[in-house]
């Protein structure tokens, strides 16, 4: 189940921060044409781009879960032996896990608040709220890496990030 869920995660998120980052540059280019050929901007354009780069960003954080990307101290495990490493190992996917649920409950929390307030963007004039509802959803996609890792751990197995497709330079 939990490797189901995985698998349909990747896949959005794989498209979703394709898509956004497709609609930037193409929001981006036109909005050069725009100024310097046609003597006009486009008002809601750089709203647009920040709001796909700030998408981007809190999706990819289960994707840096997923491959094991983000920033740990390898040092500790170095130093200590298999069982403490483990421990550690587990210590902080708990920990990561407890991130992901306060992203999701107070993202939740500001999303709806901010709807209930009805706060608008000031050039798109959206509902800042829907904006805001990237938060707990990159928690949730977040939470789900972390109970694969933690799945992985307490089956007495190492985790074992799959091989992204990008090739080191």
């Amino acid at each position: 189940m939990l490797h189901s869920l995985n698998r349909v995660a990747d896949w959005l998120e794989g498209a979703a921060v394709t898509a956004l980052m497709l609609l930037a540059t193409v929001v981006a280019i036109m909005q050069v044409v725009a100024r310097y050929v046609f003597n006009n901007s486009l008002y809601w354009s750089e709203e647009l781009v920040l709001y796909a780069l700030i998408t981007m960003s809190f999706l990819t954080m289960g994707m840096g879960v997923r491959y094991a990307a983000h920033i740990s101290v390898e040092a500790g495990l170095a130093f200590s032996g298999p069982r403490l490493a483990r421990i550690f190992q587990i210590g902080a996917a708990l920990l990561g896990l407890v991130f992901a649920t306060v992203l999701i409950f107070l993202g939740w929390r500001l999303s709806m608040n901010t709807l209930g307030m009805g706060q608008l963007s000031p050039a798109m004039r959206v509902p800042v709220g829907y904006v805001y509802l990237v938060i707990p959803v990159s928690g949730a996609l977040m939470a789900l890496r972390y109970l694969l890792v933690l799945a992985e751990l307490l089956a007495g197995r190492e985790y074992e990030p799959p091989q992204s497709d990008i090739k080191n330079a």
